[in-house]
């Protein structure tokens, strides 16, 4: 092989090495931005999760719905980050199910 057709071979491969290595790292940091939405909703799920178990044994108990999510609260252990998330929780009547939705509060850091 001639000098110059080895070092164009040369070329390629580093060339080839550092494009592979830079589609690689972007693969990387995508993924990364996935796995932390993906964090982020499955944590929206469990403090919905919650309290809705929460409404659930309070009405096993006490063969009503709560009336306020305070209630909860103080009485059935349901705890959340309040800084964090915002819930909405609204009673409709002592045996309808309460509509709960959980949203990440923009004024939140981290």
């Amino acid at each position: 092989m001639s000098g110059k057709k080895l070092y164009r071979l040369r070329t390629f491969v580093a060339v080839f090495g550092i494009l592979l290595f830079a589609a690689l790292m972007v693969w990387v940091i995508a993924g990364i931005g996935t796995a932390r939405s993906m964090t982020e909703e499955t944590r929206l799920d469990n403090v919905k999760q919650s309290v809705v178990n929460g409404a659930v044994l309070c009405y096993s108990v006490e063969g009503v719905y709560p009336e306020s999510l305070q209630y909860l609260r103080e009485n059935y252990g349901v705890k959340y980050e309040e800084d964090k998330y915002l819930v909405h929780y609204r009673y409709v009547a002592a045996d309808i199910m309460p509509s709960v939705t959980v949203i990440l509060n923009g004024q939140s850091e981290g």
